[in-house]
């Protein structure tokens, strides 16, 4: 089936935005906003590419880096292309402008559902079982990384690209990013973590739990950090650009924890966003503004300096799956479990 496109933008002069609403045919696993172009990660296994330039038109093309079930969608390193990992056991760079997808890793009868990348140091690392691998853009390893007690859960690099948290099952190991005999260190929390962010001045780990709460560590000691209450399980984060705050989704709000100092353990967090059960967040590359998507496939801005909410756009019927921000701020791609798909255009 063809990508279809809304026959006009809806606009809302007031709030000094424009919504391009389209549908596709598989769910929306990721979204990605390069330099002119958002790349759109599909359960199908395909690409589907939108032209910043033309916004009001059909998807200009799709990309097929796997055969199957695409798991994982994230922008490569250099900022030129796709990392793509799939149910084919395969690890993929899908280049933004010429050229066919590139192999740059497999693991047969493994899924690859968990990466990370480090633009400072060029490296990807990518989950396959109870694995964490290390590759560059040219497919060479650089290390593989299996004393884990349990499968990948979830990746993240320090922001300087040289260190790799892996979560898992009772915890987080640390390791290197760098091949050769090591010792990880171990931070220890029972229970499932589920997710995983280092923060971007890189004094906090964080993971979200199947225990419907947050666990955290400070870098400087390793204390333990843990924010319980949520009603559903925070499977999204996302930190504002200094690493001051910490969104999160799991309640019918945004749930923001305040990290500066030693962190926001003995301080109630903002919620803002109220609405339907919070699905996706993220920050504003430059600004403390977060969007949310919620499990009814409504979106959400809101703003930490005074807390206020503005209702956006209803993307879908089905819950939002994946949010990304180009690099400006300028525009948000959205897209949702059900096909529903969409760029917002703040230019205004």
């Amino acid at each position: 089936m063809p990508d279809i496109a809304s026959e006009a933008p809806a606009a809302a002069p007031k709030l000094g935005y424009k919504a391009y609403l389209w549908n596709f045919d598989a769910p929306v696993i990721g979204t990605v906003v390069l330099d002119g172009i958002a790349g759109f990660g599909l359960g199908d296994g395909g690409i589907g590419l939108r032209d910043l330039s033309a916004p009001d038109k059909p998807v200009s093309e799709r990309r097929r880096p796997h055969a199957d079930a695409l798991l994982s969608f994230t922008t490569a390193p250099d900022g030129r292309g796709f990392i793509s990992g799939g149910d084919d056991g395969k690890l993929v760079y899908t280049p933004l402008e010429g050229g066919e997808p590139r192999l740059l890793a497999e693991r047969p009868r493994k899924w690859i559902e968990q990466i990370a990348i480090a633009p400072e140091g060029g490296l990807i690392a990518f989950g396959a079982g109870k694995e964490a691998g290390l590759v560059d853009l040219r497919g060479k390893v650089s290390a593989s990384l299996t004393d884990h007690p349990s499968t990948v859960a979830g990746l993240a690099f320090n922001p300087k690209g040289k260190r790799l948290a892996v979560a898992h099952y009772n915890g987080v190991t640390l390791w290197w990013a760098k091949d050769g005999a090591q010792t990880p260190k171990r931070l220890t929390w029972s229970g499932s973590h589920v997710a995983l962010s280092w923060s971007p001045n890189g004094r906090f780990i964080m993971t979200a739990t199947q225990e419907n709460e947050l666990h955290g560590w400070r870098t400087d000691d390793f204390a333990d950090m843990r924010m319980s209450g949520y009603p559903a399980k925070p499977r999204s984060l996302s930190w504002s650009a200094d690493g001051k705050w910490l969104a999160s989704s799991g309640a019918e709000s945004v749930i923001c924890w305040h990290c500066a100092g030693k962190g926001p353990m003995g301080s109630m967090p903002l919620e803002i966003n109220r609405g339907h059960l919070v699905m996706a967040v993220a920050f504003h590359p430059k600004l403390n503004i977060v969007a949310s998507g919620d499990a009814e496939g409504g979106l959400t801005l809101g703003r930490i300096s005074d807390e206020r909410s503005i209702p956006l756009e209803k993307i879908g019927r089905a819950p939002v799956a994946a949010m990304g921000w180009s690099r400006d701020g300028r525009w948000l791609a959205i897209g949702c479990e059900d096909g529903a798909a969409a760029l917002i255009d703040f230019e205004s």
